[in-house]
């Protein structure tokens, strides 16, 4: 901990006294600093540099540490003619844990996306990767490596001001590390390629309104499967809504549609609604609130047993959650949060030597206030804390994180 705190320290003074021009010319460019033909906006947090009372999400003898979490980002912009539009980013989080050194980790990652106007026609194209030691889920209570890769391309066609037509394919990589989670093994039951097929058409309501119809065919194939049968499971999702620009008094995106597994050995079959939406909205002039709601289907770790099959589980996941920022007196700054999710399996769940239905529900809250000390610099406190029920009571558990957050944006 004494080593980290110079270097927090020089990060957050470096870069916190921009001269006025600066400031001026900031505005005008699409990064912060100019390197050659490249516009960069680095961005450094803190997210967290204090205790962790439940390191291991464990329901009993819960083991408390020290824990600091540290994340460079650098947002990069190649502008190229008035057509061309180049963007890109890359991160590296930095996890420290001072007595259980086993869950350290330097996760990393970066993405790129080139657009390029052709007539009424934009063709764009995206892909990146990374490398993270983390929770991905409810369903996964230890911190696995995961390396992911990923690419997208696709085209936009607008054949009037209002209507506008995508189609684009992209491909997900999902390769875990080799681990045993009450008795499965993480890496064959998740490594998967994911492929998916989506057509969207949007219409133009008005100037801050625009209408969405969305399909995706979705295409999983699993890699380390014993049985070549249950290797490839395929769904679809349909999905319509609104979406309304930053004018509005509500930003953001509200789509609902319909989720679908057909019959298939890799999967049980299940239809259901699907959700995505994200909205924001001004509180007052003193700051911002979002929500956030979703329903998805999720692949589970453990497979479900039923008779002499072996099948492969699923769960519903219904998450809602919501943040609101305000602006206070005494340049200070507050984030307040709080998050629900429900975790629902479709197939009877073995644990402990015996086979139910199992039904978890997640509840998260959090607090942040910080000081800001010159333009893009807050320092401060924050407060997390989490709670699992399950129906397999001894998978339930508590903790709390607190200690000191920062952020600096030159």
């Amino acid at each position: 901990m004494r080593s980290l705190w110079p270097l927090v320290a020089a990060a957050l003074v470096a870069g916190a006294f921009p001269a006025d021009g600066a400031e001026r010319e900031k505005k005008k460019r699409p990064g912060r600093f100019r390197v050659g033909p490249l516009y960069l906006t680095p961005k450094l947090q803190l997210k967290n540099a204090g205790v962790d009372t439940n390191v291991f999400n464990q329901r009993t003898g819960e083991v408390p540490d020290t824990a600091v979490v540290l994340s460079p980002t650098v947002l990069g912009a190649w502008p190229v003619g008035r057509r061309l539009r180049l963007t890109g980013q890359g991160h590296v989080d930095l996890n420290y844990f001072r007595r259980q050194s086993q869950e350290r980790s330097t996760d990393f990652g970066g993405e790129g996306r080139a657009e390029v106007d052709i007539g009424r026609i934009t063709l764009f194209g995206a892909g990146g990767g990374g490398q993270s030691r983390q929770r991905f889920s409810i369903d996964l209570d230890q911190r696995v490596l995961r390396h992911e890769r990923w690419g997208s391309a696709g085209l936009t066609a607008s054949p009037t001001r209002r209507l506008s037509v995508t189609v684009f394919g992209s491909g997900y990589v999902y390769e875990y590390g080799s681990l045993l989670v009450r008795g499965a093994n993480v890496k064959e039951s998740l490594d998967r390629n994911e492929l998916t097929g989506s057509a969207q058409a949007r219409y133009a309501l008005s100037r801050r309104t625009t209408l969405v119809g969305s399909a995706d065919v979705i295409e999983d194939r699993f890699l380390r499967q014993p049985r070549a049968e249950s290797r490839l499971s395929r769904s679809y999702r349909y999905m319509g809504g609104f979406e309304f620009s930053e004018k509005a008094l509500l930003r953001g995106r509200l789509l609902a549609g319909v989720r679908e597994f057909p019959a298939s050995p890799s999967a049980p079959r299940y239809r259901g609604p699907a959700l995505a939406t994200a909205l924001s909205v001004p509180l007052f002039h003193y700051g911002v609130g979002t929500v956030l709601a979703e329903r998805d289907i999720y692949f589970a770790l453990t497979p479900a047993t039923l008779g002499r099959e072996r099948l492969r589980n699923t769960y519903a996941s219904t998450r809602l959650s919501g943040e609101a920022t305000f602006n206070l007196p005494l340049a200070l700054f507050g984030r307040g949060s709080f998050g629900f999710e429900e975790a629902k399996y479709l197939l009877p769940y073995a644990f402990a030597g015996r086979l139910a239905p199992r039904v978890d529900h997640l509840w998260t809250a959090g607090a942040s206030l910080l000081r800001s000390f010159r333009a893009g610099i807050r320092i401060g406190g924050t407060v997390q804390w989490g709670r699992r029920v399950s129906s397999f009571p001894e998978l339930s558990y508590e903790g709390l994180r607190y200690g000191v957050q920062a952020e600096l944006v030159p």
